[in-house]
This record gives structure tokens, sequence and C-alpha cells, in this order.
């Protein structure tokens, strides 16, 4: 039992262990906010619109008894006024019940209004908290929603900075591997010969003597494998010394921006200043909540796939920010080194 519960630690605290319980929890919050707030939405949507209809035949009633009272054209003045107040008094009512001319009988029904927590709706909520983004488009309306909501985020919310932060150095050694071996390939062929004839020269009397003394052959091949040892750890210092340049880090978020720029201005029609706005506030986790995708038309079902989309983009993009963060940390690192060295 031991054992078993020691494997099943390992695997829950390795890198795609913690990625799997980020997304098993956001895909199970999804679920959960989706029970908990969406009989609610409409009940609110169908309190909504009686008090809107309430609001309507009173405003009606009204106008009518000032048009009725007021048939003279000394009265027209007055008329005049009364209807402005009316017609003023219920805008603010209507703005004060927050109703947006939804048919809420027909709601979830096909042609008729979507809900708000649809489960595309839901997950991307859910990613909002556990990702500290929060754009405040939906939020829970219940109180077991908000108590839920609470609980839900003061686990989350750590679980999913120590998978972006083991993410983030898993993918920066990585990209670092990648980028030595593709643009610094030249330099380090450069450096084996000479690591070669380093171990050659300066090998010890010692060494020499138990070749003198032992089998020709067998310590041939020993001196091979200590030479390959010595330029495997070589390789690995002079890798472990290269740092990936700012302008190349800066590069890949620039990258992936532009490739939310394209995706969201076709699935929403934003143009580019609005579609990178929108994929820096996210990525950064500022989340304003100014511009959401899919929040204009939640009757469209497709809207609300967009915004699954949106946070896979927001999972992703969190954990290449994370990743660059941490090349730009060792790059600077370095950088201040090579300076106190010259001074």
């Amino acid at each position: 039992v031991a054992n078993c519960c020691k494997k099943t630690m390992k695997v829950i605290t390795s890198h795609i262990g913690l990625c799997g319980m980020v997304v098993v929890y956001a895909i199970a919050g999804g679920f959960m906010f989706q029970h908990l707030e969406r009989a609610n939405e409409k009940s609110d949507c169908t309190k909504a619109e009686n008090k809107y209809r309430f609001l309507e035949n009173a405003t009606k009633f009204n106008l009518w008894q000032i048009a009725f009272y007021s048939r003279s054209e000394a009265d027209m003045k007055y008329a005049m006024d009364e209807f402005q107040l009316q017609l003023t008094k219920f805008r603010d009512d209507v703005l004060t019940i927050d109703y947006g001319g939804k048919n809420c009988s027909f709601m979830g029904q096909p042609g008729g209004p979507a809900y708000e927590w649809s489960y595309p709706g839901a997950l991307l909520f859910s990613v909002t908290v556990i990702t500290t983004i929060g754009y405040g488009n939906i939020a829970p309306k219940t109180m077991w929603g908000r108590i839920v909501c609470i609980a839900y985020a003061t686990l989350g919310i750590p679980l999913m900075l120590l998978c972006l932060a083991n993410i983030g150095d898993v993918m920066a050694d990585i990209f670092r591997f990648i980028y030595i071996r593709i643009c610094c390939c030249g330099c380090c062929r450069q450096r084996k010969p000479r690591n070669r004839s380093s171990h050659k020269e300066h090998r010890s009397p010692e060494i020499w003597k138990v070749e003198y003394e032992a089998n020709q052959g067998l310590m041939s091949q020993k001196n091979e494998v200590i030479t390959d040892d010595d330029e495997s750890d070589d390789e690995d210092d002079s890798d472990d010394k290269i740092s990936v340049p700012l302008t190349i880090t800066i590069g890949v978020i620039a990258s992936y921006i532009l490739f939310g720029v394209m995706l969201f201005g076709i699935w929403e029609n934003w143009d580019a200043l609005e579609a990178s706005y929108f994929c820096f506030i996210t990525i950064s986790t500022i989340g304003f909540g100014d511009i959401v995708p899919g929040s204009a038309t939640f009757e469209n079902e497709g809207d609300q796939y967009k915004m699954l989309g949106a946070a896979l983009y927001m999972l992703f993009g969190m954990a290449i920010l994370s990743m660059c963060f941490s090349l730009i940390q060792e790059e600077i690192v370095a950088k201040f080194k090579y300076v106190a060295e010259r001074i």
C-alpha cells in the first residue's frame, strides 16, 4: 500500500500529473458552476421580464391618461413635459432591473435565447478564476455559487501557479535546448576539438602508469569512455552557460499574441488593435473584461464555443508566458554576472 501511495503521489506531482490535475479541475469547475447557476439564471430572467412587463404597462397607462386629459392646446405643454417625465422614469427603471429583452420562457430551447451559464461559458469562468484573470462578464449570483467559488479559487489558484511554475521551467529547458542545437550548433562544434585536445594533454602521470601496466586493449576502451564522458560534461556545461537572448524571447511572446490576433480577428471580427489588446490583457492576467469573446451574442451557440477556444488560448498563453519569464530572468542574471565580472 505504501509503495502504491508513493507511486501515485509521484505521478500526481510530476509535470504531466500537474497539467492533468489543472485540466480536470477546470472541467469539473465548468460542470459545477453550470449546475449551480443555470437554474437561477432563468429564474432571474423571468423575474426581470415580469418587472419589465409591469413597468411597460404602467407607463402605457400613464401616457394614455395624460393624453386623455390633455385635449386642449393650453394643456399641450403640460402634456409634453409629463410625457418626457414618464419616458425618463421608464428608461431609468428598465436600466435598474437589467433586462435585456429576452423571451425567458424559451431560454435554452431551439430558436430561443441561450444561457450565459452554458458549459463553455462556465468553463471559461472556471479558467478565469484559477488563472486570476477574472473578466467579470458573468459571475455567480446564488449563495452556494459564491461559496463554492471562494473554495474553488482557494484550491485552484495555488494549483495553477504550481503548474505554471513547473511547466515554465520545463518549457524553458526545452526551448533552450532547441535554441542551442539550432542557433548555436556551429559554436558548439568549434569547441569540441579543443576540449578533446585539452583532455589528452592534461592527463596525469598516474593514468599513464596504469595504462602501461594493464592490458593495452582494455585500458584504451576505458580511456575512450573517460574522454566521451568528459566531452558530454563539457557540452552540458556549455549548454548551461548559454542563455536565450531577450529578442528571441520577446519574439516568442509577440508571435503568440499575433496568433491570437489572427484567431480572434476571424472569430470575433475584431480589428488588429482590439484583438492584440485582448490577447495581451488575457495572457498577462490583467483581465479588464471590457472585451470578451462571445459576449456580444450569447444566443449563438458557436460564440459560446469560441469562449472554449479562448479558455485554451489562456492556458497555453500563460504557460508560454511563464516559460518566457524564466528565460528572461536567466538572461538578465547572466548579463548582471557579466557586468560584475568586467568591473
